[in-house]
């Protein structure tokens, strides 16, 4: 598949430019079916981008949003994506979207009109983590979720599958850095998904896949 990478300048670019493409392609999607399905990574990179996408003028108690993978925490704990995904994204009126959380499984789409994930500088994506003894039976898994844990983080941690992750309409991949994008290059240039979990985005033929990234 030919991945759509796309450079700028700067951080706040990359955010807008993403901003843009989910409000068009949600919106289309809300106009075909009367619903869509918005999955989103945690961390801080995308939080810039929430804020630009929260403002924008959607149909947005239509939308449906989740969060890629979550930490085994309370609720209201500062690690937990759903509560970064409230913080920085569900206001003003975005506040209408629907949030599907992960712990307990609430009721998940069995298709995403928009997938944004990171990469973090190990190559993982969602929680997939090249070092979890946990990764070999996620990458294979018929499920939609997997627990898996990590010796880099004391808090276990659930996941989309892969099989779930390419049930996408469309997949943005947004990181920023120069060390990101050396491992980005190696990850595109190789096969072995255990080495490079996001190679599990990058190595399909299911989804088209648009790169963000900026120093």
């Amino acid at each position: 598949m030919t991945i759509n990478f796309r450079e700028f300048a700067h951080r706040e670019d990359a955010a807008m430019a993403l901003a843009d493409d989910l409000q068009n392609g949600l919106t289309a999607a809300v106009q075909e079916k009367d619903r869509a399905s918005l999955v989103v990574s945690g961390g801080t990179t995308p939080a810039g981008m929430f804020r630009l996408l929260c403002q924008r003028n959607l149909p947005w108690s239509r939308v449906t949003v989740l969060a890629s993978d979550e930490r085994d925490v309370p609720p209201d704990h500062a690690e937990r994506n759903e509560a970064m995904i409230r913080r920085e994204l569900l206001q003003g009126e975005a506040a209408r979207a629907r949030l599907v959380s992960l712990i307990p499984p609430g009721e998940i789409p069995g298709f995403f009109d928009e997938l944004v994930l990171g990469m973090g500088a190990d190559g993982h994506t969602a929680s997939l983590f090249p070092d979890s003894p946990d990764l070999c039976d996620a990458l294979k898994s018929s499920q939609t979720l997997e627990w898996l844990t990590t010796p880099s983080s004391p808090v276990r941690r659930i996941s989309l599958t892969p099989r779930a992750l390419l049930q996408s309409g469309r997949i943005s991949l947004l990181f920023f850095g120069a060390e990101k994008r050396a491992v980005y290059e190696a990850a595109e240039s190789g096969t072995d998904l255990g080495e490079y979990p996001v190679r599990v985005i990058l190595r399909q033929e299911r989804a088209p896949v648009t790169v963000y990234w900026a120093p």
